[in-house]
């Protein structure tokens, strides 16, 4: 049944609690593909990036994630950018 959206959009939760709760994060990888992960804001980098690669099929250590221009550290939380 022909849609208009991508059918290989995928929504995943970066979460301490497991609740599905947090804010969603649209990911755009450099092979093209997009997706969307709800993310909580305490979450640190790595752990974010570690869900992403399951979407993305890029290991966590060769993604470098940018947000408004700046990259973003593994030891650094979400919510500090």
């Amino acid at each position: 049944m022909g849609g208009d959206g991508d059918s290989g959009e995928q929504t995943e939760l970066v979460s301490g609690s497991g609740e599905e709760e947090g804010i969603p994060v649209n990911i755009r990888c450099s092979n093209g593909s997009k997706f969307t992960v709800r993310a909580d804001l305490g979450s640190s980098v790595a752990a974010f990036k570690s869900v992403v690669a399951k979407s993305c099929e890029i290991p966590a250590d060769q993604q470098r994630l940018i947000y408004k221009g700046r990259i973003l550290k593994d030891d650094q939380t979400l919510e500090s950018y």
